[in-house]
């Protein structure tokens, strides 16, 4: 930056300079007369195009200083509005976290209703287990609040697990997708039994097993499944998901196929917990 400013006073004495000696052979020649007209004239032509050249430079020079003056106003500019879209791309995602979670809590209060029969209590999901689905998640309420082993938790439109461990302010709750889980179901419409078990391998897919059909069931495509009264430990009447492929077994004697969960397993943070157990109740 410094080498470009002395240039610059350079130039601009070299101009000074030029116009000094024009301006001095001019008025030599007026003060002398004719006889002087030829160096005049002389001088001009040698030094005209010198000058114009040295102007031409100097406003080459402004010109770039206004240039980079107009470019470092735009960098400011652009700095700025980054800074401002930065925010609001916050709020943004901000607002739409917070109607993610409107929305659910409204589901929750939905599912409370739908189940009215049920004594039942919201809570938050503090923790999970290291796989992409909640197949088993801590909630923020224990013993404390009432909570106990085998009490049935619901989410979205239906069943998600089953309380399996407590503590004084928490909860462990054992998701219907686990591997070792199974629920005793029934097909709503023609009550045929069948058992959903849990697989996490196949909820990759989007699904779990359905199996043990009788194989003159007539459970049909995207039936509705859910808890009967034979299970041990979930109350009956829970919507579980949808029958999906449906296909006899190769023994001959049995169906089975794929249930897809009502639960969404990935997107979980506020759960319902039943407080009352299938043991409780009968």
């Amino acid at each position: 930056m410094k080498r470009k400013l002395n240039f610059v006073f350079k130039i601009k004495y070299a101009l000074i300079a030029l116009t000094i000696i024009m301006l001095g052979a001019i008025v030599l020649s007026y003060a002398y007369g004719e006889g002087l007209s030829s160096i005049r004239n002389t001088v001009v032509s040698i030094f005209s195009p010198a000058r114009n050249l040295v102007i031409s430079i100097r406003d080459s020079i402004d010109e770039d200083k206004q240039s980079k003056s107009t470019k470092e106003e735009l960098m400011s500019r652009i700095e700025a509005l980054e800074s401002e879209n930065e925010a609001l791309n916050q709020k943004l995602g901000d607002y739409n976290s917070d109607m993610f979670e409107l929305n659910e809590l409204r589901d929750l209060l939905a599912l409370s209703e739908k189940y009215s029969d049920f004594q039942t209590l919201g809570a938050t999901i503090i923790a999970k287990d290291t796989s992409n689905w909640f197949s088993e998640f801590t909630i923020d309420k224990g013993s404390e609040d009432g909570i106990e082993v085998d009490m049935n938790v619901l989410w979205g439109n239906g069943l998600a697990g089953l309380v399996t461990e407590v503590g004084e302010g928490y909860s462990i709750v054992t998701s219907i997708i686990q591997d070792d889980m199974n629920v005793s179901a029934v097909s709503s419409s023609t009550r045929d039994t069948c058992i959903v078990s849990g697989d996490l391998e196949l909820m990759e897919k989007g699904y779990v097993s359905l199996m043990y059909i009788q194989n003159d069931a007539k459970i049909g495509e995207y039936e509705r499944i859910i808890t009967s009264t034979t299970s041990s430990k979930y109350l009956p009447g829970i919507l579980i998901g949808y029958a999906y492929d449906i296909k006899n077994d190769t023994n001959g004697l049995t169906k089975s196929g794929y249930l897809i969960p009502v639960v969404d397993f990935k997107h979980m943070e506020h759960v319902l917990v039943v407080l009352t157990t299938k043991e409780q109740m009968y």
